[in-house]
């Protein structure tokens, strides 16, 4: 059961990377495939935020160093991302930077709590 798992998650992850590299170099064939509207995404958003906040209480909860670990370098990849974004636009950006650097610093500390 392990070893299907694992095929799984990388069946995801290679689907995932296909679609970010899909919207980065053709962001309305992107959209159009994973069917979302830009006038929607506020909404989409809150949901993301969501499910990343249930991840963040599920691995605390059981103690999960390793899925805290996940999570917050993909916290960090999100935040500082969003601040290389809004910085080239001329857009407010600190915030982001702020929580992405802390979300990396934190994911490089959970690598201490892992056997």
């Amino acid at each position: 059961m392990q070893t299907l798992l694992t095929w799984i998650g990388w069946i995801v992850a290679l689907l995932l990377l296909a679609t970010t590299l899909l919207l980065a170099f053709n962001k309305e064939s992107g959209l159009k495939l994973i069917q979302h509207r830009v006038e929607m995404l506020p909404q989409a958003m809150l949901v993301r935020y969501a499910g990343l906040a249930v991840l963040a209480l599920i691995a605390s909860w059981f103690g999960a160093p390793r899925v805290l670990f996940g999570l917050l370098t993909a916290i960090a990849v999100i935040g500082l991302g969003d601040a290389f974004i809004y910085r080239r636009a001329g857009h407010p950006f600190w915030l982001h930077l702020v929580v992405g650097g802390a979300a990396a610093i934190a994911a490089f500390l959970s690598l201490f709590a892992m056997n």
